[in-house]
C-alpha cells in the first residue's frame, strides 16, 4: 500500500476507521506525521512478477457453494453442503496443478484459501473488479454473488484448509480440508 501524505501538515493524525466495525473493531491504524519526507516516485507498476495462470492449463475446474444449512440438528454454515470434518479430505489436487475454482455465496463470505495465492478470473460472469487486480489470499463475496478464480498449487505437499474469513462461519462449519499430493 502506498499513502501520500505530502498535503498534510506536520504534527497531523491520519485515522484508518473500520466503518462497520464498533468500539475496538472500528479503529484499525493510526499515522502520526512527524517530519516532513523527501518525497518518493511512485512507480507505473507496483508489481511485474505476478503470475499469468491462463485458464486452458487448468486441470481441473471446480464448483464450490459456501451456504447455510443444517449440521448436527442445528444451523450451520456449509461448504458443498457439508460441515468441516477435520479427518476429511474435502479436495485432492497434485503439486503443480493449476485449477479454477467457480465460488458461490448465499451471503457475504470472504473466502480465504491457505498455502496459495490466486487470481480473480471473474465475478458474477463479468469482469473482475478493480480491487480484485493482484495476487489474492482471500476473495470477499457478497450476497448470492459468484466469482471464478485460479491458482497454481506450487508450494508444498500436504493438507491446507480453506474458508469462510468469518469467524462465526467458521467455528459453525464452514471450512474445508485441501491435500495436496
Amino acid at each position: 500500500m502506498l499513502i501520500d501524505f505530502g498535503g498534510m501538515p506536520v504534527g497531523s493524525r491520519v485515522r484508518l476507521v473500520n466503518r462497520l466495525g464498533t468500539g475496538r473493531t472500528a479503529d484499525v491504524l493510526q499515522f502520526h506525521l512527524v517530519r516532513r519526507g523527501a518525497g518518493a516516485r511512485i512507480p507505473d507498476k507496483l508489481a511485474d512478477d505476478l503470475p499469468e495462470w491462463d485458464r486452458s492449463s487448468a486441470t481441473v475446474v471446480r464448483d464450490l457453494a459456501f451456504r447455510a444449512g443444517r449440521m448436527r440438528g442445528g444451523h450451520g454454515w456449509l461448504i458443498d453442503g457439508r460441515p468441516f470434518d477435520p479427518s476429511r479430505i474435502d479436495v485432492t489436487t497434485r503439486l503443480g496443478d493449476v485449477e479454477v475454482w467457480r465460488l458461490i455465496a448465499d451471503v457475504h463470505h470472504p473466502v480465504h484459501l491457505h498455502l496459495v495465492g490466486f487470481r480473480v478470473l471473474s465475478r458474477g460472469g463479468g469482469e473482475p473488479l478493480p480491487q480484485d487486480a493482484g495476487l489474492k489470499d482471500t476473495i470477499s463475496l457478497r450476497p448470492g454473488e459468484s466469482a471464478e478464480i485460479i491458482t497454481r498449487f506450487d508450494g508444498y505437499r500436504g493438507r491446507y484448509l480453506f474458508h469462510c474469513h468469518n469467524a462465526e462461519h467458521e467455528d459453525m462449519g464452514m471450512m474445508a480440508n485441501l491435500e495436496v499430493v
